[in-house]
């Protein structure tokens, strides 16, 4: 008897062994970290460690995992996957963070493989959060209607999570603007993370909705007042607000007040600033940051800019041949400098030519003439707006009417009547013309012919006073 009570305790106390031993998990937490360490230093014998750490817990499905992310982590595809395999083989081919992690190992180069797996996460465990905002980030990138529909899915699954702030910030980053704003605009104010205000704030921005996003930064600022990305677009939105003494505070706290190790200023940080003084009337601080940005900038193609706010800032002062010589400049480093961009140096001597008098005046009025001519000879097309600059510029120093601009004005009109319609500024200038020829055929006692021209005028200006009291006064003067 006491030997059959004993043969069916040591049976037991088999079976209650082996019953320990099949859910007992290989391994410790102490494994992770040591892996850890081993995958930091790299020893000689690197890959026999790993592979003695794995085969220890390869019954242990959570070290495994946590294997696989510190090899991913470190950029170790070939691991990181062995240890999500044999985490998903454990549990039969039914487990989330498997999948997840080999949709992380699949995104470096095949977006498509990512996508399936993480939808296989989906399947697995419809309520995982994180596998939904990993496809949705993923597929986004193909179909970005898909994506948020995949979040709406999670919305269904999970309704307390923060869908919304994952579509605003999904459709952000695909630039698709309108859609984060009407995302981000349905997440409570106090629920926005420190990403949201930017993300939210810069979708209006693109969006050209500067006082919306304005309102949003600050909301954001009111919980870090010292945050250097939300500075900077507060920045950027009171300049476009032409709020110009809000955008010097905001600029004098991006670049004195936030901690120097937690922002890097950029020569566009240096730029902003100078809009911000330039729009301030402040022309002498303006230039200084723009060169300031000058020898920041190591892209070239930012000199441009640099130098044709260098050259607005000069004329703000008057200083014509300073804002020249910068614009020339400016003309010079953009590679692709067109007509209007040319004509803007032309229309820079006009007024410099206009501040001066006596032999000055007229030697500087030459030089413009000759910049219109040299437009017409480098952009025929621009001929017509050269030419109204030619004629007035001519009509200027004509002040007794002998018909030097008579040539311009007569081709312009030529030019002009050939459109097929004409517009506004077809009219505008077609006004210049006649008037200045109407006055040149006066002086000359031409009085039909300036009759003619007066006629024109009162077809384009059908109400102005002043021209029908000249056709009538030519009138009698033909009669």
């Amino acid at each position: 008897m006491i030997m059959k009570t004993m043969k069916y305790f040591m049976m037991g106390a088999l079976l209650f062994g082996c019953s320990v031993g099949t859910m007992a998990q290989d391994g410790t937490s102490a494994d992770i970290d040591a892996l850890k360490s081993l995958i930091k230093n790299k020893p000689a014998d690197f890959s026999k460690q790993v592979k003695n750490y794995v085969n220890k817990n390869k019954k242990n499905v959570d070290n495994l995992m946590a294997f696989g992310r510190a090899f991913y982590e470190a950029g170790d595809s070939i691991n990181a996957k062995d240890c999500a395999t044999k985490a998903l083989s454990l549990k039969k081919n039914d487990y989330a963070p498997a999948y997840i992690l080999l949709g992380d190992i699949a995104g470096i180069n095949n977006g498509g493989e990512a996508a399936r797996m993480y939808e296989q996460a989906i399947y697995s465990d419809p309520k995982n959060p994180e596998a939904y905002r990993k496809y949705a980030i993923i597929y986004s990138k193909v179909s970005p209607e898909g994506a948020v529909a995949k979040l709406e899915e999670l919305r269904q699954e999970v309704p307390g999570y923060p869908v919304d702030r994952l579509i605003g910030h999904i459709s952000y980053s695909q630039m698709r603007y309108a859609t984060a704003i009407e995302a981000f605009s349905k997440v409570a104010k106090n629920d926005l993370t420190r990403m949201d205000f930017i993300e939210y704030a810069m979708a209006n921005y693109h969006g050209r909705q500067y006082a919306k996003a304005l309102s949003i930064v600050k909301d954001g600022l009111s919980k870090e007042p010292l945050n250097a990305t939300m500075t900077r677009i507060a920045m950027l939105c009171s300049n476009e607000l032409k709020q110009f003494p809000e955008a010097l505070e905001y600029a004098n706290t991006l670049f004195n007040k936030v901690n120097k190790d937690s922002v890097t200023i950029s020569d566009m940080d240096y730029q902003n600033y100078a809009q911000a003084f330039y729009g301030n009337g402040q022309f002498e601080e303006a230039i200084a940051k723009y060169k300031e940005a000058l020898a920041k900038a190591e892209d070239k193609s930012a000199h441009a800019d640099i130098y044709k706010g260098i050259s607005d800032s000069y004329k703000g002062m008057k200083n014509y041949p300073q804002a020249i010589e910068s614009y020339q400049q400016f003309l010079n480093a953009k590679a692709d400098a067109d007509a209007t961009d040319y004509a803007g140096l032309g229309l820079l001597q006009n007024s410099y030519a206009r501040s001066l008098e006596g032999d000055a005046r007229i030697a500087e009025f030459a030089k413009a003439d000759q910049m219109w001519a040299d437009l017409i000879a480098k952009y025929p097309d621009a001929e017509e707006f050269a030419l109204l600059q030619r004629g007035r510029l001519s009509a200027q120093l004509d002040t007794e009417l002998k018909g030097t601009a008579k040539a311009h004005f007569t081709r312009l009109i030529e030019l002009v009547n050939a459109h097929e319609t004409i517009d506004e500024t077809d009219k505008s200038r077609l006004f210049d013309a006649y008037s200045y020829l109407m006055r040149y055929n006066l002086k000359q006692k031409d009085n039909k012919t300036a009759l003619s021209n007066a006629e024109k005028l009162l077809e384009l200006q059908p109400n102005d006073a002043e021209v029908k009291k000249a056709v009538e006064t030519l009138k009698k003067l033909v009669k």
